[in-house]
């Protein structure tokens, strides 16, 4: 709890896959040096340090393994911990060393801490290299996978005719809705619209949807039964939240629906994920906000509460221009 050694430890040695490396059998320091292009004795002295606290096992010839903890850093684990939260060359594990910057934002209450440690937005710096954004879009889709049938299942879609998936990332939200409700035409928005038509492609939907390339920032196409904002609100500040949702309620009109289908933190029984609601603020200057807050933020631009829904762990908030405005 009192230094940086050892997570910092574990990071290089999972970046530079060393517990896939030993994970078939043991390899010396020198071995491992030779594999990943480093120095010998400091990889020794970082993997010593992983000895002494249990990660990994070094036996009398030198050789270095995993111990129960240690088979935890593998890829295909069945543990909780996730490597790319922890692998330095993966858009996550960048992101979480903007964490160094906490005491300047605790102290601003408005820095965003990934700009201040790399010169850049998230977002920016995601859009400049494809693989990342790739990776992250995976990474994303991955959660959204557990729940896109129990989403699918637990609104109306069907009623809405067509729905405008605003920063709906590689499709895969759409994708299962339109696989859920066949009559369901549909439209993924995002900053690169290859993804989602692969996705498509691959769903066998490519007939009822497609993908644009544009920004929710930006004015939105018009005349959609419904405009889907999925895990999109913890990333930005108020200002930002407000902004995409006037874009949606512009868009819907009088007579479309605006939803956001999100996991929203502190509601009553629930605990907040305060690991994450730390994660949107110096990944993104965002937060964790609770339904309520949405709610405030909805109204700011002349939405309002239609409808809630359950859907698995998450909720389903429908949103109409309030009568009225």
């Amino acid at each position: 709890m009192s230094d940086l050694i050892t997570p910092m430890s574990i990071r290089v040695a999972v970046t530079l896959r060393v517990p896939q490396k030993i994970s078939g059998g043991g390899l010396t320091a020198e071995a491992l040096a030779a594999d990943t292009n480093t120095d010998p004795d400091v990889l020794e002295r970082i993997l010593l340090h992983l000895v002494s606290v249990g990660v990994l096992t070094r036996d009398d010839g030198g050789l270095f393994g995993l111990t129960r903890i240690g088979d935890q850093l593998l890829v295909d684990n069945d543990m909780a911990v996730n490597p790319d939260f922890l692998d330095l060359n993966t858009v996550v594990g960048r992101a979480e060393l903007s964490f160094v910057r906490l005491p300047d934002v605790v102290r601003s209450g408005d820095t965003v801490a990934y700009s201040a440690q790399y010169g850049t937005s998230f977002w920016d710096d995601l859009g400049k290299e494809p693989s990342s954004a790739v990776h992250f879009d995976q990474v994303m889709a991955e959660g959204m996978k557990k729940r896109v049938q129990a989403i699918a299942q637990s609104y109306d879609w069907e009623a809405l005719g067509s729905v405008v998936d605003v920063g709906g990332g590689n499709g895969t939200l759409l994708a299962g809705l339109l696989r859920a409700h066949p009559s369901l035409r549909g439209t993924v928005i995002d900053r690169d619209a290859d993804p989602a038509t692969r996705t498509f492609r691959d769903a066998g939907v490519s007939d009822r949807a497609k993908a644009l390339s544009g920004s929710f920032l930006e004015p939105l196409p018009p005349g959609a039964g419904g405009y889907v904002v999925s895990r999109i609100q913890s990333d930005w500040n108020d200002a930002h939240v407000r902004t995409i949702l006037g874009h949606c309620a512009d868009a819907a009109g009088a007579r479309g629906r605006v939803i956001v289908v999100d996991e929203f933190a502190a509601e009553a029984g629930a605990r907040t994920d305060s690991e994450t609601d730390l994660r949107m603020l110096m990944y993104y200057g965002g937060k964790e906000r609770t339904m309520e807050q949405v709610h405030e933020l909805a109204a700011d631009v002349g939405l309002s509460v239609r409808s809630l829904r359950r859907a698995a762990d998450w909720t389903i908030m429908e949103l109409s221009p309030t009568p009225g405005d």
